[in-house]
């Protein structure tokens, strides 16, 4: 007996089938070896990161790079507000507190008949309400005795008021403002305007209120201090005048050729 056939049958037709191509694909009559194919479909398939070395599998995978962490960004400066001014501008800048400076929330100008002279508000009030603290500060100022301090609480505010001849300068500011330096602010815009007028006077003020408000803007802005030399508001209202006194000169010649046109 051959060694084809010592085998079994599966390996004796196995054998008989070698040199033919054909063979190796089953016919549709022949039976399919079905334990073969399940062999097969039981086999693990190897994955391609997988690699053999003395019969163990050990899995190489490259570990991701690793991102050099960035330093985190420094805190923003953390707003602190006080009581008296919603949103105030005090900051806390590394540790340290920071504050603009005092605010303005009105001025007044007020004769010692009680007359107003100048208002300039910074805050937004209604027109009776202006009205209303005008009557009332009025009253409160005007009779307050010479030999008491300058500084009033009201509303939860402060006015700071200054007296000058017959005219009373006031400034109301909050609560935790710096006093002494809204009555350096009086007296600054009071020196500007007697420098301007040359011994500035309640008629002056009647009589060129739009200079003094020229003034006043040029000193304060939105309640703040703005302009802190005496040389720079003569040197800008000087130049103000002049333009004005270029326009009146031009308006009046044009009025003029338009009479002898006319004529």
């Amino acid at each position: 007996m051959s060694a084809a056939s010592r085998g079994s049958p599966k390996r004796a037709a196995a054998t008989a089938a070698v040199g033919r191509p054909d063979s190796y694909l089953p016919s549709r009559s022949s039976p399919v070896d079905k334990t073969h194919f399940t062999r097969l479909a039981r086999r693990p398939i190897r994955p391609k990161n997988v690699a053999c070395s003395t019969g163990a599998e050990r899995i190489s995978k490259t570990p991701p790079a690793t991102p050099t962490p960035r330093p985190p960004p420094p805190p923003p400066p953390v707003p602190i507000c006080l009581p008296g001014r919603p949103g105030s501008s005090h900051q806390l800048h590394g540790g340290v507190l920071s504050r603009a400076a005092a605010m303005i929330n009105f001025v007044l100008l007020i004769s010692r008949q009680g007359k107003v002279r100048l208002t300039k508000w910074y805050s937004p009030y209604a027109q009776k309400e202006r009205t209303k603290v005008i009557r009332e500060l009025s009253g409160l100022i005007l009779s307050r005795g010479p030999k008491l301090c300058n500084f009033v609480e009201w509303r939860g505010y402060k006015v700071v008021y200054r007296r000058y001849a017959s005219l009373y300068f006031c400034m109301c500011i909050d609560a935790d403002d710096n006093e002494l330096e809204v009555l350096e602010i009086i007296h600054h815009f009071v020196e500007i305007l007697d420098r301007y007028f040359g011994s500035v006077c309640e008629l002056d003020l009647i009589f060129n209120f739009h200079k003094a408000y020229y003034i006043l803007d040029e000193v304060l802005i939105a309640g703040e201090l703005q302009e802190s030399s005496k040389k720079n508001v003569a040197r800008l209202i000087a130049a103000q005048d002049s333009l004005v006194e270029a326009a009146k000169e031009e308006a009046n010649s044009i009025s003029n050729i338009i009479a002898q046109a006319t004529k």
